[in-house]
């Protein structure tokens, strides 16, 4: 089930249709939210990237690395606790997927994919 979830956020986050086969080696590792809705994954640039299914947006986030999702909050492992490049403040912290804070954006593979779909239909219709 987890595969499953990861390649839904992978094409909606790539912009291009994913398989099972298709996102191994694409990311270190990743977490989906106990209903499903969020996904956060670790790419190997050390990014985490987290995924809302239902309303296909995301955020990055470069000061740590996801520790799993309590409810909506996904937990955090600051980047300095690992030496990583963009040190956090905290060693620990938690992003609340429900907060304002979060700087979401609209993912690309909803433009992409539509956009794809649409000249598929017109290009069987001339």
């Amino acid at each position: 089930m987890l595969t499953e979830i990861v390649t839904r956020a992978l094409s909606q986050l790539t912009g291009s249709p994913m398989s099972g086969d298709r996102i191994k080696g694409q990311f270190q590792y990743a977490y989906a939210s106990d209903d499903g809705q969020f996904v956060a994954i670790l790419t190997h640039d050390m990014t985490t990237y987290v995924v809302d299914l239902n309303t296909q947006r995301y955020f990055a986030e470069c000061g740590g690395s996801p520790r799993g999702f309590a409810g909506h909050v996904l937990e955090m492992e600051g980047a300095a606790a690992r030496q990583h490049p963009w040190p956090a403040a905290n060693d620990l912290f938690d992003l609340d997927m429900d907060a304002d804070e979060l700087s979401w954006h609209q993912c690309p593979g909803v433009r992409g994919i539509a956009d794809a779909a649409s000249r598929s239909v017109e290009s069987r219709a001339a």
